[in-house]
């Protein structure tokens, strides 16, 4: 709210500067030509130049700020439309799972694989539209003080029921018990979600996940930790570019689409933090590294 009410300031001063520049060397015209006197001419006419520029360049950034409004709100409603449906069809294949205890063995694991194929067809439709909104500004709803620890414990437990299925151990260590930052909830779980089950599918089995989370003078940092295949140096590069996947990828995660990290972190960019990470020996793990403004 603060920033758009200093933009709106802004543009305020610069229309009524530049309009009063015009109009005073407009009214310097008009003397000059008056008067006979052209000596000041040149001086004049560039200073109504310079106030047109200015008024125009101010009338532009107006403009593609409106675009921008139009294009976000296309995008939610296209984003609305796809997700709608592909919801109520998960929520459908949810109930008939759970009253599916008469149907045989081979049925029960048919629909299971289905609502399991429908909820990554959700979560990549919503993750390709939420890119897309950032690229076009910001996709917080709503932001607010949150203790990240506990936000943390919530990702973990999320993620429990598929590292038990996939053999590997998340281990969470929280090193102090209040860190508030300012982040939209359900996005930063998103982002947390992307970086832990990253870490899950591609640690080599039986495996290990380390979430941690330390609080320093002014930042929250947090780190997830695996032990799989690391980061090639081929890929080193890429490893934030939206649709990039490296050459091992779909071995280990076949319905991934590669956009996980690079919308983690315009996530984490928007709630004016980082995410990084560090280079480790290629094959030996991953470790990513949140860093948050603590609120104050």
């Amino acid at each position: 709210m603060t920033v758009s009410v200093s933009k709106r300031m802004l543009r305020v001063f610069l229309y009524g500067g530049g309009s009063a520049l015009l109009l005073v060397d407009l009214l310097l015209l008009l003397k000059s030509t008056l008067t006979g006197n052209y000596v000041p001419l040149v001086p004049i006419i560039a200073g109504i130049f310079t106030a047109a520029g200015l008024l125009f360049i101010v009338y532009a950034e107006q403009r593609a700020q409106m675009e921008d409004k139009k294009n976000h709100r296309r995008i939610a409603r296209v984003a609305t439309q796809l997700t709608n449906p592909l919801g109520h069809l998960q929520d459908d294949l949810n109930r008939l799972l759970k009253s599916a205890d008469q149907l045989p063995s081979q049925h029960r694991l048919q629909i299971k694989r289905m609502a399991t194929k429908s909820n990554i067809l959700l979560n990549n439709v919503r993750d390709v539209f939420l890119s897309m909104q950032a690229g076009e500004g910001r996709i917080s709803q709503e932001i607010r003080v949150y203790n990240i620890c506990a936000l943390l414990q919530e990702a973990h437990d999320r993620a429990a029921p598929l590292a038990s299925a996939s053999n590997v151990e998340l281990v969470y260590r929280a090193h102090c018990q209040q860190a508030p930052v300012k982040v939209d909830r359900r996005l930063f779980l998103i982002a947390l979600d992307h970086l832990i089950t990253n870490g899950l599918q591609y640690t080599l089995k039986p495996g290990l996940v380390n979430l941690a989370i330390m609080k320093g003078h002014k930042y929250a940092r947090v780190i997830i930790q695996d032990r799989g295949l690391g980061i090639s140096p081929d890929d080193k590069y890429s490893i934030f570019t939206p649709f990039a996947r490296g050459e091992d990828a779909g071995k280990y995660d076949p319905d991934g689409i590669g956009i996980g990290l690079a919308l983690s972190r315009l996530i984490i960019k928007e709630f004016g933090g980082t995410l990084t990470w560090r280079p480790k020996p290629h094959g030996t793990g991953t470790e990513f590294i949140i860093r948050l403004p603590l609120a104050k």
